[in-house]
């Protein structure tokens, strides 16, 4: 917030009128039970009909619009995903090609310029594990196996605190203020009906932490969630059988804002993280990759005897394994999509008759309106109409069809 906040620190509800108090940049009326976001205008800003400004501040409702990732290498469209109005987005997809079986990473950004809000996906870790003396001996604990990690397994909260918190939140004041499991995501991202045909014993594991620190002198409230899958293959060998785990902690995301405001962004980013879409032609191209790099990897595995061909036994594991991964990360991600709101509470389901499909959005609101091109807004203002003024056709959602 700047010096100027002081100059426009009340408004007034726009459907009872009854006098708001700032507090931050979303509102909720205590008389009425309204709920507002504020959006700051820049200076040029002019101020559509419907809109409802008070000295330099638009009360709109919540405005999402529609991003589309191309992935630089393949040329297709990767993933999309629902960005608020005005938020920059940065990242997106990186090859990692020392990693045969899994190729392709994810890492995603978005936030507020004018605020500390942010949501962040970040790419997968992988890890590989054995109690086989052959491979111990060449590859230690730390070392990489194929790209692979080797590490032993962990729980999902002694992995995040051991290598997601030290990796991606390097912050001198960082605190883990509360943990457990998440529930939620876990529910709504397993696989287990997909897995249970493949060789091996495949289980899963959450976490959750809420963090707080400092950025710029400003309180920052954090969450962080993701999900643990391991997959045990016993298989015989010269010293009788041995296990191979390989496991990941992935599907991690977090969002954050100012400590004290942190709950009331929740359904906004949840909202965010239920409409990322795969594109089912680029997870073809990945998996396609991931063929072509396995057989070249398998191919120069030329020496003769048995810890040669354990190698290439267990690296066949490893990429049949992420074949079936992507494929299913695919589907997980649709299935995010589709019941989101079904198990984690913050957003309602509408149908778009714009794309002939139930989209999933923040709570709270009364009304929401979509365009052809994939952008919504939503409001709790009974007075606005998102037609008027604009050059654009709103169509108005309703409730979703089964």
């Amino acid at each position: 917030m700047t010096g100027n906040q002081n100059e426009f620190i009340q408004l007034d509800c726009p459907r009872c009128g009854a006098t708001l108090q700032m507090e931050g940049d979303k509102l909720t009326c205590q008389h009425c039970g309204a709920k507002l976001i504020l959006k700051r205008s820049a200076a040029r800003q002019e101020t559509r009909p419907g809109n409802h400004q008070a000295s330099g501040t638009i009360v709109s409702g919540l405005s999402l619009n529609p991003f589309a990732y191309y992935d630089p290498q393949s040329g297709l469209e990767a993933f999309s995903i629902l960005v608020p109005q005005g938020w920059q987005v940065s990242g997106g997809v990186t090859w990692v090609t020392a990693r045969p079986a899994a190729p392709a990473q994810i890492g995603l950004q978005i936030t507020n310029p004018n605020g500390l809000e942010a949501f962040e996906a970040f790419p997968t870790l992988y890890f590989t594990w054995t109690n086989n003396p052959l491979v111990q001996m060449t590859m230690p604990a730390g070392s990489l196996y194929f790209g692979y990690e080797v590490r032993k397994p962990l729980a999902a909260g002694e992995t995040m605190r051991q290598f997601v918190l030290p990796r991606y939140r390097r912050i001198q004041d960082l605190a883990i203020v509360d943990e457990g499991p998440a529930t939620e995501l876990l529910q709504v991202v397993t696989h287990n009906q997909a897995n249970a045909g493949q060789a091996g014993q495949y289980s899963t594991d959450s976490a959750r932490v809420r963090l707080q620190y400092t950025h710029n002198n400003q309180p920052v409230g954090e969450e962080m969630s993701g999900v643990a899958e391991y997959t045990r293959i016993s298989i015989p060998g010269i010293f009788g059988n041995a296990e191979n785990v390989y496991w990941s902690m992935g599907y991690l995301t977090s969002f954050r804002s100012n400590r004290e405001h942190l709950e009331s962004y929740a359904d906004l980013y949840r909202a965010i993280f239920a409409s990322i879409q795969i594109n089912p032609a680029w997870t073809a191209v990945v998996q396609q990759v991931i063929q072509g790099l396995t057989s070249n990897t398998i191919r120069s595995i030329n020496q003769i005897g048995a810890l040669s061909r354990q190698i290439s036994r267990n690296f066949n594991e490893i990429s049949d394994m992420n074949m079936r991964g992507w494929q299913e990360r695919s589907a997980a991600y649709d299935r995010i999509s589709e019941n989101f709101s079904q198990t984690i509470r913050g957003v309602d389901p509408y149908y778009d008759p714009n794309t002939g499909q139930n989209v999933e959005l923040p709570s709270g609101y009364t009304q929401a309106w979509s365009t052809p091109l994939g952008e919504y807004i939503l409001s709790d203002d009974p007075n606005f109409n998102p037609n008027i003024g604009s050059n654009q056709t709103w169509t108005p959602l309703t409730p979703p069809k089964d």
